[in-house]
């Protein structure tokens, strides 16, 4: 419920912020919901920056990108296009789900496509891009965001690290489970469904023992009472 509550905030914060003409930041949390970027894409079309806050090149486009976003939302408010920004350090699954290796990196999504911005950083350059250029620009894969076994995975390797975090002889076990994790999916859900599997026969078998212990314990005391 709280999960259903923060996404949405954030979208009611995107909604806000396209309205205002305000730069939007994305998260690990909010990148999906908000951009659509796998599923139809129907809030609009983005333009994000990933950046990184100690990049050279990312300080100097910051002004730019604002200003970006101020001349579509004053010339261009019927293409619906939304200026977006992903901070690279702080949201690391996000990056990792689009192979971000070096800053600033700019990614347009529109008609369900992506596209990659190679061009110059200037405003005159990008605006050109997003309102036409992208037209005839090569198309990229959008990359599927994380599945619910992504997310479960990543739920338990936070568990592991917390349990590890002052135990150095446990650490060498988490690293054996991110291998499995990483490499071998299919093995790491078969030890999860027999690790429930037999979480399950051991509830059951302590469930009998002490049924009949119950059972046991009841007939000595009517014995004893005889």
């Amino acid at each position: 419920m709280t999960k259903l509550i923060h996404i949405i905030i954030s979208l009611l914060l995107a909604v806000l912020s396209v309205v205002s003409g305000a730069v939007v930041d994305l998260t690990d949390a909010t990148f999906e919901h908000q951009t659509q970027a796998s599923t139809g894409q129907t809030t609009g079309r983005w333009f994000v920056k990933w950046y990184a806050p100690w990049c050279g090149h990312c300080k100097t486009l910051a002004p730019i990108w604002e200003e970006l976003d101020q001349k579509l939302q004053e010339s261009n408010p019927q293409d619906g296009i939304i200026i977006a920004k992903v901070d690279a350090t702080k949201n690391s699954e996000v990056s990792a789900r689009f192979n971000i290796q070096s800053y600033p990196t700019l990614k347009f999504f529109a008609g369900r496509k992506m596209y990659n911005y190679k061009g110059a950083r200037n405003i005159d350059a990008l605006y050109e891009f997003v309102t036409e250029g992208y037209k005839t620009a090569p198309t990229d894969t959008i990359p599927a965001p994380p599945s619910a076994f992504d997310a479960k995975m990543k739920e338990i390797r936070q568990k592991f690290e917390a349990m590890t975090e002052n135990h150095e002889h446990l650490k060498f076990l988490l690293e054996d489970f991110e291998h499995i994790l990483d490499k071998r999916k299919n093995a790491a859900a078969v030890l999860l469904v027999l690790g429930g599997v037999l979480g399950f026969m051991f509830g059951v078998i302590v469930s009998l023992l002490m049924g009949i212990g119950k059972v046991e314990k009841t007939k000595s005391n009517k014995s004893k009472k005889e």
